[in-house]
């Protein structure tokens, strides 16, 4: 089936997946507005629960003073002995005041959490409508671009603008990839890289302790001096051993870092004695060695992050390339579609054709005469007239007069047998 066949017989699926899509193209953005409403609502709700907990608490508090208070028979009795009597019902009073206000705070507030909690689930069945629209839509999207993928891929001699459109498409597609595996790469570097920086870091600041302690020997720092200087050189070595290893990896991943070079850490052996006065000057190597290395390290790692950046652009660009391609391909196929659609439209189907209501009758295929209705007596009073039948004989109506042939002669009237013959 070549294209100009497939369209005319997909028209009336196209049709429907193209009203579908604009029926629901509203989903995707009220799904986004939803779940922020839905988020507020929880949070609102969960503030409104904490402060129902709050209200609750000091409502039990303000029940709790004045029961005591109103109970009090000794306290009222000992009021009303001192002439304190209104004081006390003041008080009283007061507590009642200042528990109802407290009941009321709270029923207000759980009122509050009611509604809060009512529109919380309305819009999560709102959602759940959404969730399913959208699924349609989206369900509608891959289907309308499957169709269009059966319809128009491959070369076609009908669209050659869109195997124009559509070799742009390819190309602009592949330049994407390639793009985004150059950013994958340089951000995966950098990344690498910066974890290096911070490996040779501590390797300097290790280098830095090592010197320290290493001067320190120098004036007589005795054993412990030298434990914590080996220790400071070791640490060094661990850290230059993995800066070592990350920056290979990146090197493995983007064949645009460049070396740092390999550092050497010095080492004192633990049990053979040092020369006090030359290992110093093998420690102030290994730092300048990792000094500079440092600097290489962070250069590589600004670059790569450089690059990746640049990179991140081209794919930006790229992706909107990459957008335009596929809205200006799809935008011609569904013209395409619509147009070659309503120019040739499809065949009646079968059921259509075989159905009750459409099949030829008799009515149809007689014509019917057109010619005057024939004419019916009128018995109006007008035309009434009553003949006495019983007076008036009955008359021989008048027949058609015997044809006379030319030369006078007269052929014989044709009578019954019964009449008798004559002759003329």
């Amino acid at each position: 089936m070549d294209a100009q066949e497939a369209i005319v017989a997909n028209a009336g699926y196209h049709t429907q997946l193209l009203n579908t899509i604009a029926e629901l193209e509203y989903v995707p953005s009220a799904k986004k507005h939803q779940a922020s409403y839905i988020k507020d609502l929880e949070i609102q709700l969960a503030a409104s629960q904490k402060r129902v907990v709050q209200l609750a608490e000091k409502t039990k508090k303000e029940r709790k003073e004045h029961e005591a208070l109103r109970d009090s028979t000794s306290r009222r009795f000992a009021h009303k002995l001192l002439g304190k009597k209104e004081k006390y019902e003041a008080r009283e009073s007061k507590e009642e005041r200042e528990y109802v206000e407290a009941l009321e705070r709270e029923m207000t507030e759980r009122d509050n959490q009611a509604v809060i909690q009512q529109l919380l689930d309305e819009a999560k069945r709102v959602m759940a409508d959404l969730m399913q629209k959208g699924t349609l839509y989206e369900s509608s999207q891959v289907e309308l671009h499957a169709l269009y993928g059966r319809v128009f891929d491959g070369p076609s001699e009908a669209f050659p603008e869109d195997d124009r459109l559509e070799y742009d498409l390819n190309a602009a597609n592949k330049r994407h990839e390639q793009i985004l595996e150059s950013v994958n790469a340089e951000s995966r570097a950098a990344e690498l890289l910066a974890r290096a920086v911070k490996a040779m870091d501590t390797c300097q600041q290790s280098m830095q302790e090592a010197l320290g302690y290493s001067r320190y020997d120098m004036w007589g720092g005795g054993t412990m001096a030298d434990m914590m200087e080996r220790n400071a050189l070791r640490d060094a070595q661990v850290n230059a051993s993995q800066v070592e290893m990350l920056v290979d990896q990146a090197r493995r991943i983007s064949p645009a870092v460049q070396p740092v070079g390999r550092v050497n850490i010095a080492q004192g052996s633990i049990v053979a004695p040092r020369l006090t006065f030359g290992f110093p000057d093998k420690i102030k190597q290994s730092a300048a060695q990792v000094l500079l290395a440092n600097q290489r390290l962070k250069g590589e790692r600004d670059a790569a992050r450089r690059r990746a950046d640049a990179a991140g652009s081209q794919l930006m660009r790229a992706a909107e390339t990459l957008d335009n391609c596929r809205s200006e391909l799809a935008n011609f196929r569904r013209a395409t579609f619509e147009s070659y659609a309503a120019q040739n439209p499809p065949p009646p189907s079968y059921d259509i054709v075989t159905s009750p209501s459409t099949s030829p009758t008799l009515a149809s295929v007689v014509p019917t005469p057109t010619g005057p209705a024939f004419p019916t007596p009128d018995f109006s009073a007008s035309h009434a007239m009553e003949v006495d039948t019983s007076s008036t004989p009955l008359s021989k109506s008048p027949g058609p007069e015997p044809f006379s042939p030319i030369g006078g002669h007269r052929m014989s009237e044709a009578r019954p047998a019964e009449w008798g013959s004559s002759t003329c």
